[in-house]
């Protein structure tokens, strides 16, 4: 855009140059035949100074007219790129779960684990914006039509289509569609072996991507090595182990790390099983399936460094990073594994969360809930929750640090279900903007559940970098 912009006022200077020249020549001739004194009443050599000062002094007009000529076009350009239905200047895609076409659901954790690659490698193009992929997954049965997509979701794009696995061989049938007419702008049949997986993602993604940017070079595209590994069989372990911990119960996170010693047992170099194991263990110690020890943490870490040394750029493993680093209360690298992970994948709104914690707890509020805001429109209720509570508490104490009483109050109207952290901050602003709170009823619910707590334990896990606000806050839950 700004290259065009450059040439247009190029093209008008050389223009103006090239008729100046011509125009003087002209007129060098014209007066060489004429008589300037009866004419002009001045000599023909003061009329060509007059000409050539003429010539100069019109040079820096001709640019500005050019400049805002162009600066107008511009300004159209970007008109015409709010056209979306997403209302940005980015093409907003959902990749919704393809059909199963086999007779049994054997093969269902392949086709989902195939189309979630696709959301996260979409989800590295900076250049367009896809949806989350919980939101991806909660359209499969909806059978909406392209208008609800459109005004719904905000959808410009749809992908979609069917896979059928037949002993070691793949048959994918995919398509995208523009959500405005229903038009079909790209599709593809492909009869593979399942070896060539990687090569077909990697074939979608950037016919996609071609139909919606145009040819644009890889480089622009910030993405991840996309085959994470040579064995098919380590590859379906992974896939394995992705799917039962997406399914969050005690039970389906042993079977996940079953999975994935599998598949690290099957391919010593397959980064994302060392980052997805301790991904299973992050879970396992945050919904409580396993004690917090420092054995744990240990083994976490040890498991992302070795990620990190197979793939420096897995963005999962330093997703991970921000979030252990948060939890140790090692804000500076928090952020710090928060803008790696954010740089390879700003479209993941785990990402683009974790991110904005960091800087909250760096005192950057407004960077902080610039970045919450932008999950919780991404992607409202994250995997594996039933409401947006775990988004809205985030903003909660985005708000709360900017002291904004009002816009914490219209959150907390937002939550279904408070948390012990979210009612005490509330409590707290109550008490500081003198607002009465004792007859409310979200406040007396939490008195009631919340009476028995160690609130020196969970204040610690607030991960506020304040030990004097921590503190206070300890002594007013006491006194609650």
């Amino acid at each position: 855009m700004i290259k065009n912009f450059i040439n247009k006022i190029w093209k008008s200077a050389t223009a103006y140059l090239v008729g100046s020249i011509a125009f003087v020549q002209v007129a060098s001739v014209f007066l060489s035949n004429v008589s300037s004194e009866e004419m002009f009443g001045r000599s023909s050599e003061s009329v060509m100074q007059i000409i050539f000062v003429l010539v100069v002094i019109g040079f820096p007009f001709i640019l500005a007219i050019s400049y805002f000529l162009s600066k107008d076009d511009k300004e159209q350009e970007h008109s015409n790129k709010t056209i979306t239905a997403s209302g940005d200047y980015k093409q907003k895609i959902a990749v919704i779960p393809f059909v199963n076409l086999n007779k049994d659901d054997d093969g269902v954790f392949l086709i989902d684990g195939i189309v979630e690659d696709l959301i996260t490698e979409f989800s590295m193009i900076r250049e367009i914006e896809i949806v989350s992929r919980q939101t991806c997954f909660n359209l499969r049965d909806q059978n909406l039509t392209n208008k609800e997509y459109r005004n719904d979701y905000g959808l410009d794009y749809i992908v979609s289509g069917s896979i059928r696995a037949v002993d070691d061989r793949l048959r994918i049938s995919v398509e995208l569609s523009e959500t405005l007419e229903g038009n079909v702008i790209w599709s593809n049949k492909y009869d593979r072996v399942k070896e060539d997986i990687f090569d077909i993602q990697d074939e979608i993604v950037r016919k996609i991507t071609i139909s919606l940017l145009g040819e644009i070079e890889l480089s622009s595209l910030q993405r991840a090595h996309r085959k994470p590994t040579e064995s098919i069989t380590s590859y379906e372990f992974l896939l394995k182990g992705k799917e039962n911990h997406h399914k969050f119960t005690e039970q389906a996170n042993v079977e996940a790390m079953q999975n994935l010693d599998a598949a690290i047992s099957a391919d010593k170099n397959n980064a994302q099983a060392y980052a997805w194991k301790a991904c299973v263990i992050g879970q396992a110690i945050g919904r409580g399936y396993c004690e917090t020890t420092d054995e744990k943490i240990g083994e976490l870490l040890t498991l992302l460094d070795t990620a990190l040394e197979v793939d420096k750029n897995d963005f999962e493993c330093h997703r991970m990073l921000c979030e252990v680093y948060l939890s140790m209360h090692n804000f500076d690298k928090s952020l710090e594994s928060g803008q790696k992970a954010f740089k390879m994948n700003p479209n993941d709104p785990r990402v683009i969360s974790v991110y904005g914690e960091a800087y909250l707890r760096l005192g950057n509020l407004d960077e902080g809930i610039k970045h919450l805001e932008k999950a919780y429109e991404l992607d409202p209720i994250p995997q594996g929750q039933t409401t947006g509570d775990r988004r809205l508490a985030a903003l909660f104490l985005g708000y709360y640090l900017k002291n904004d009483f009002d816009k914490c109050q219209k959150i907390n109207d937002d939550i279904v279900s408070i948390d012990n952290r979210t009612w005490l901050l509330n409590v707290d602003l109550h008490v500081k903007h003198s607002k009465e709170y004792e007859s409310s009823t979200w406040y007396n619910k939490g008195l009631k559940e919340f009476s028995n707590l160690d609130w020196k334990l969970e204040a610690d896990r607030y991960h506020l970098n304040d030990e004097a606000l921590t503190q206070s806050l300890v002594a007013l839950a006491k006194g609650s």
